[in-house]
């Protein structure tokens, strides 16, 4: 007896630091790895632009410094914007789309690394950005695909655990495109971005 198992297609992504400066190039070459001194302290900001401060990462699995990080930018009067690329959770299993509804797409996370629905919850001047899809080749303001994603909720089966068990969130698509991105970072309202689409 023969067991034929699909072959699963490898996920190819860009390596982190590319990936980072691709976001980067965005902004003005002056908008990019600001520091940002509050209570005495320096923390650097991938992109500092208007009242936003942008951090990259490339996962789901949330640093310990979270928190601190998003306190320092909000103590300094920014907004704070944690863009994360999770393609590489949705190629193998770990993120999963659960449904698609009048524009929000509900989310699972299997096997979650720290509480979401606490980052929602906890961190009101925080905006958490998904980029659920690969970028396409060439400039990133050329990208027209709705490749990102803006959590709009989060529920976890226990909200006091660090780590739970299970968690769900749901996300919308403004700003979904690195153009209607930029716009928000100018100052556009979330309304208005896919206007020009």
């Amino acid at each position: 007896m023969f067991f034929f198992r699909k072959a699963q297609k490898e996920h190819i992504q860009s390596p982190t630091e590319a990936w980072k400066d691709t976001w980067r190039s965005l902004v003005p070459p002056e908008c990019r790895n600001v520091p940002v001194e509050a209570a005495g302290e320096s923390i650097e900001a991938y992109v500092l632009m208007n009242h936003f401060a942008m951090m990259l990462q490339d996962g789901l699995l949330m640093e310990k410094a979270f928190f601190p990080v998003c306190e320092h930018f909000q103590r300094a009067g920014y907004h704070v914007i944690w863009l994360m690329r999770c393609t590489q959770d949705i190629h193998n299993g770990y993120l999963k789309k659960a449904g698609e509804r009048d524009g929000t797409t509900r989310w699972l996370w299997k096997n979650p690394t720290t509480n979401f629905g606490r980052w929602i919850s906890d961190n009101h001047e925080a905006t958490i950005l998904l980029q659920h899809q690969e970028l396409p080749p060439g400039e990133l303001l050329a990208c027209g695909e709705p490749v990102l994603g803006r959590v709009t909720w989060a529920s976890s089966d226990d909200d006091t655990r660090m780590v739970p068990g299970r968690t769900e969130f749901y996300t919308v698509p403004l700003p979904g495109t690195p153009k209607e991105l930029l716009r928000f970072l100018e100052g556009q309202p979330l309304r208005t971005l896919n206007k020009d689409r």
